[in-house]
């Protein structure tokens, strides 16, 4: 006799409830998390501009000064990930996520009156960038244990949008309060926000895995069990998983990647504002759209390439194309004549070179083991983000320190789009001969 479709097995390739699980409300929860993190981790570059005139900056001292005070944020949350990530998985992810919420929402409100004085202000930056460090490797924990791996691209896509959509919202946000209010009481109300938003939604609907869901159906928890490697001891031997994963070709190499594209993507977002406002003598009223319908972009493209990893399970050959077209673009968005030209232009480029931050996590999650999880996104995301996300805002601003123009700045990126683009040929070279391609 044939197998009734209530007996039938479970398979990736016939999901129950595709779009209606409860699996989906996670990344809805995470997106929510990462959109309002973003919002405090990013308003500094909004604020850049005003934050210069208020402490009376030239030129160079803004591309330095500024350079620093964004870039400590990242060195600082680098290596908080790396320290952080495996007693963040002794502590349980939803938990975890729950102290980052309350630390980062302190930290950023106290920003505001710490900003009258440059050093007090530079050390609530790095304690902002420890506060958030174990966020992405709880979230990574998080979907490996609630999708397969044939869901995960689309999964990420929807958390990590928040990063995307915070680029949108920040202008329309932060310019009016800084406008209305002044940069110190923005800092103030976004802090806020996190405790009045993100917490409750984390306490309510965040589980650390679907098997503690109290209300998953047992067809779906069939279904989302397939395949799924099991391992208690998630993230508590650091050192021998850290061994592991530095003798993995293919960790190494997207790790890599990873560096290259934080200092693309941290440094092009965190100089924009002030490219805009210094280097094309844009009002700093106009932020808001010069900034958001670039960024706009960013969103479609992440859930766009998104859906096209899944669709191909060609993570890796996508954005190895992409890189090197966003090169091109970036160039010409630089040099444009008019503002016009550099937003349409700008919006082509973001849109572009976000093929790699829609597929990296569904990449890396399908080269790490569960075992090792979160420990090796811990070590990714503290080192691209140290390193790139660091080295980024720094290289633009020591190049505007040193020209005197914001569009050298820019342009130094496109040097780093090509290079990205030749290591993502090899990265797609190990995992196309490898079993169970990413």
């Amino acid at each position: 006799m044939r197998a009734s479709p209530a007996s039938a097995p479970e398979n990736p390739e016939n999901p129950p409830s595709r779009l209606r699980g409860l699996r989906w409300q996670i990344p809805l929860v995470l997106f929510v998390s990462f959109l309002i993190a973003f919002l405090d981790r990013m308003n500094i570059s909004i604020a850049l501009p005003q934050i210069a005139r208020d402490y009376h900056w030239s030129v160079e001292a803004h591309g330095s000064l500024g350079g620093l005070l964004m870039s400590a944020f990242y060195v600082a949350y680098g290596l908080a990930n790396i320290a952080l990530s495996p007693l963040a998985a002794r502590i349980g992810p939803k938990r975890s996520l729950i102290i980052v919420v309350i630390l980062f929402s302190f930290f950023t409100s106290i920003s505001g009156p710490l900003g009258l004085m440059f050093i007090p202000f530079l050390m609530v930056r790095i304690l902002l960038g420890v506060s958030e460090a174990v966020h992405v490797p709880m979230i990574n924990v998080i979907i490996k244990r609630w999708f397969p791996i044939n869901e995960r691209s689309r999964a990420n896509a929807i958390w990590l949008s928040g990063l995307f959509l915070a680029n949108v919202l920040a202008p329309l946000i932060v310019v009016p309060m800084v406008e209305s209010w002044g940069w110190r009481m923005m800092f103030i109300v976004l802090g806020a926000a996190g405790m009045c938003i993100t917490l409750p939604l984390l306490v309510f609907f965040l589980h650390d895995s679907p098997e503690k869901h109290p209300k998953i159906t047992p067809r779906e928890l069939a279904y989302i069990q397939t395949g799924r490697e099991k391992n208690d001891t998630v993230g508590q031997n650091f050192w021998p998983d850290l061994w592991l994963l530095l003798r993995n070709r293919s960790f190494v190499i997207t790790l890599t990647v990873g560096i290259i594209n934080s200092m693309i993507a941290f440094g092009l977002f965190s100089w924009i504002p002030s490219y805009f406002t210094e280097g094309r003598g844009l009002k700093y009223t106009d932020l808001d759209y010069a900034t958001a319908i670039p960024y706009a972009f960013s969103v479609m493209g992440l859930l766009f390439w998104a859906w096209l990893g899944d669709r191909t399970g060609r993570r890796a050959l996508i954005p190895c194309v992409g890189y090197f077209v966003a090169g091109v673009t970036a160039y010409f968005a630089a040099t444009a004549p008019s503002v016009i030209m550099v937003i349409v232009l700008f919006c082509l480029t973001i849109f572009i070179s976000v093929t790699w931050a829609a597929n990296e996590w569904a990449i890396l999650q399908s080269i790490v083991p569960e075992s090792q999880i979160a420990v090796g996104s811990g070590i990714y995301n503290g080192v691209s983000m140290m390193v790139g996300g660091g080295l980024g805002p720094v290289i633009v601003g020591t190049v505007v320190a040193v020209t005197g123009n914001f569009t050298y700045g820019i342009l130094s990126l496109t040097t780093i789009f090509m290079v990205g683009g030749l290591v993502m040929v090899y990265l797609n070279h190990l995992l196309s001969h490898r079993p169970g391609k990413a």
